[in-house]
């Protein structure tokens, strides 16, 4: 996205129709757990899922990282491309009932993530 917006490309390929949902989480979020995790090992469940326990479609995702570079043009699909998986969520009960929960947003990890990399390759 970042190269698109350097480029001022018309349009971006979204790969599919956008319509399958993940679940990402910000770097440091998954750094503090760690911390948090290793702070409280002696009570930390056997199996645990990390994540936001919410989800949000691939055409979701590209319209916030395209609104955090700036991006102006538009997204196309290529319906010829595969879809993946429809839904890839993690149950976050066990999570919650450990005392621990992410400090950012989706938005605000995309956020820090861009400043991050502009930092350092730009």
């Amino acid at each position: 996205m970042d190269d698109a917006v350097k480029r001022n490309q018309e349009k971006v390929e979204i790969w599919g129709d956008g319509t399958a949902r993940r679940e990402f989480m910000y770097a440091g979020d998954l750094a503090d757990f760690i911390i948090y995790a290793l702070n409280n090992f002696g009570r930390m469940p056997g199996v645990l899922n990390v994540g936001l326990g919410e989800d949000y479609t691939i055409n979701e995702y590209y319209e916030m990282v395209g609104e955090v570079c700036g991006y102006k043009g538009f997204f196309e699909r290529d319906l010829s491309k595969p879809v993946g998986m429809k839904q890839k969520l993690i149950d976050d009960t066990l999570l919650s009932e450990f005392g621990w929960k992410h400090r950012y947003s989706l938005k605000e990890g995309l956020e820090k993530t861009y400043s991050y990399y502009k930092s350092y390759v730009q």
